[in-house]
């Protein structure tokens, strides 16, 4: 039968010192994106923010980039516009726009979001259908 060895003093310590100081920690999300737009009429698409705090979203950046298989034929992701939207009472979001119509029926775009304590990045794919 083994012996189980007590902790040290030490360990005690420190696993209360790592108790006293718990923070919670919620991440800024980019949700999935929401078309409202169809093939011949301008983007128009919206990103929720989840769990963004004022702070993250005073500190907030934003880049829009292609990807690496976007086809030389795809609207360049310099054409795309985005901006934030704050909500005081809901979740924040990023527009995407454009100012022209959209020809091509797939636009595949990597949003860049940074802010003072973080960054992500996250690729979107965009199916633009016909009209119903």
């Amino acid at each position: 039968m083994t012996k189980l060895m007590p902790y040290s003093k030490a360990a005690k310590v420190l696993l209360l010192f790592m108790l006293m100081f718990q923070t919670k920690a919620y991440a800024l999300a980019l949700s999935d994106i929401m078309l409202n737009s169809f093939i011949n009429q301008p983007v128009n698409a919206k990103i929720e923010l989840y769990s963004a705090t004022p702070a993250e979203l005073d500190s907030l950046n934003v880049v829009l980039s292609k990807t690496r298989k976007e086809e030389p034929d795809q609207v360049a992701s310099s054409q795309l516009k985005v901006e934030l939207v704050r909500i005081d009472n809901g979740n924040s979001y990023l527009l995407i726009t454009t100012k022209d119509n959209m020809r091509e029926p797939v636009l595949n775009f990597l949003v860049e979001v940074s802010w003072t304590s973080g960054r992500i990045q996250r690729e979107y794919s965009l199916l633009l259908n016909l009209p119903h």
